[in-house]
Formats: structure tokens, C-alpha cells, sequence
């Protein structure tokens, strides 16, 4: 067994190696006592993600160990989503900032889910118009699916919770202003959850 919890960070489209966002997160969960691994699986673009995410979520499936821990951002999500659906990844808690996947799209592999949406991230209202994708506007109108809330699911509008600052947008959550309290509260969340 581990001596510490381990969390994987899952990136979004158009990141490249060392340079994706949630890499920012990384001294937060270290903080914490986290054993951190960011799953990079290169820059990727919007038609690419498409054909690409199956493989990427394989690999990401063979990784994750269900006492793990994992934090995506947007098209990670996508990612995870596919790891969990067709891979049967399973992980105590997941953190979805952000997330470019329908609105009704849950899963049952986590124990704890955590929606990070607001209703200013445009980037994925848009991409619910991708009839033949997985994305959709869960990271702007949170998690639909009424089932989910019983299975642990927890969205958290960042545009109007009391322990964060004002979030709105896509990115906004790796914002210098932002992060230093974001950052804090989302390693908390998953400390809780040990």
C-alpha cells in the first residue's frame, strides 16, 4: 500500500507537454500530501479529440487504481468519462472543473464527484452542439442528471459559493488572481475525502 494518496490531473485540448493548466495545481495537492501525476497526452484539437480520446482514456484506465484520486479539466473529462464508461476506471474522488461533456452525462465509478461549472464557460455551451462527441455543457449548467446527486455527486457553481472567490469562464480557475484560493480549496476537498 501507498504511504500517500495519490491524485492524477487530467488536461484539456490545446495543451502542450509540461505547459497544461491543471499542471498548476500540482503544489497545491503536494501541499496537502498528495503523490501527484499529471497525465499528459499532448496537444490535441478540437476534431482530433474526437478520434484521440478513446485511446487517451485506455491508456489513462490502465493508470488509475480506485483508491486514486483524479482531477480534470474539460476535455479531460471527456477523458475520464470514457475511461469510467467503456474501461471501467474507478477512483474515490473526482474533481470536474470545468467540464467539456453533456450535461447528463455521470458516472457511478467514483465514489465522490465534485462539478466545477459557471454560467459564463461558453467554450462548452458551444460544444454541446457536437451531436457526435461526448462534450457538452456540464461545466456550464453543472450536472443534470437527477440520479447523480445519490451517487455522490456535488456541483459547485464557482460563480456564487461562499468559500470562493467570483469564478466565471473556462480558464478563469488558473487565473493568478484565482488559484491561490481555488487551489487550496479544491486539495482540501479531496483531503476530506480520504
Amino acid at each position: 500500500m501507498r504511504q500517500r494518496p495519490r491524485v492524477w490531473l487530467v488536461h484539456g485540448i490545446h495543451a502542450r507537454e509540461g505547459r497544461s493548466n491543471v499542471r498548476r495545481l500540482v503544489p497545491y495537492f503536494q501541499d496537502a500530501g498528495f503523490d501527484v501525476q499529471v497525465y499528459e497526452y499532448g496537444w490535441v484539437s478540437v476534431l482530433g479529440a474526437r478520434w484521440r480520446n478513446p485511446g487517451i482514456a485506455r491508456r489513462l484506465a490502465a493508470l488509475v487504481e480506485p483508491e486514486d484520486h483524479v482531477v480534470c479539466h474539460s476535455n479531460g473529462a471527456a477523458v475520464v468519462w470514457l475511461a469510467m464508461r467503456d474501461h471501467n476506471m474507478r477512483c474515490t474522488m473526482l474533481s470536474q472543473i470545468a467540464p467539456a461533456l453533456d450535461s447528463d452525462a455521470w458516472s457511478r465509478n467514483a465514489i465522490w464527484t465534485d462539478v466545477y461549472h459557471n454560467a459564463a464557460d461558453h467554450v462548452v455551451w458551444a460544444a454541446r452542439w457536437l451531436w457526435w462527441h461526448a462534450w457538452g455543457s456540464m461545466g456550464r449548467d453543472g450536472c443534470t442528471e437527477p440520479m447523480a446527486r445519490a451517487f455522490g455527486y456535488c456541483n459547485i457553481n464557482t460563480e456564487s459559493h461562499a468559500r470562493l472567490p467570483r469564478i466565471s469562464g473556462h480558464l478563469a480557475y488558473f487565473n493568478d488572481e484565482i488559484l491561490p484560493e481555488f487551489g487550496p480549496f479544491l486539495a482540501q476537498r479531496h483531503t476530506r475525502r480520504l
